[in-house]
């Protein structure tokens, strides 16, 4: 009877040790998944230079009309001459009293909006 008890003893031993190790693996294999996934977006996005610009603006008293945006290369004829020396112009109509410009594929240099 003694050596019954031992046996179960150990074989109860033995499955809490593979519960403890398997809990382990799990956790391990949970947190390489976490940062691979962290890391990915700075792996897949770190040859990518930042193709647009995007201006938000905010506050406005209401939500009629629309807003225009002129994107200038150089300080020639900014602000007034928009029409005449803006490499790009967008209107874009106010929603909840907010709109938002989105000049896309603008090579990286210096502009005035």
């Amino acid at each position: 009877m003694k050596e019954s008890t031992t046996r179960k003893y150990a074989i109860a031993s033995m499955v809490k040790e593979l519960e403890m190790w398997s809990s382990i693996e799990i956790r391990c294999a949970a947190l390489y998944a976490v940062l691979v996934f962290a890391i990915f977006p700075a792996i897949a996005f770190a040859g990518s230079s930042c193709s647009g610009i995007n201006i938000e603006i905010l506050n406005i008293k209401n939500s009629a009309g629309s807003v225009a945006c002129a994107l200038f290369e150089s300080p020639v004829g900014f602000p007034t001459e928009y029409l005449r020396y803006a490499t790009n112009i967008m209107a874009i109509k106010v929603r909840d009293k907010q709109a938002r410009c989105d000049f896309e594929n603008i090579p990286p240099g210096t502009y005035a909006l």
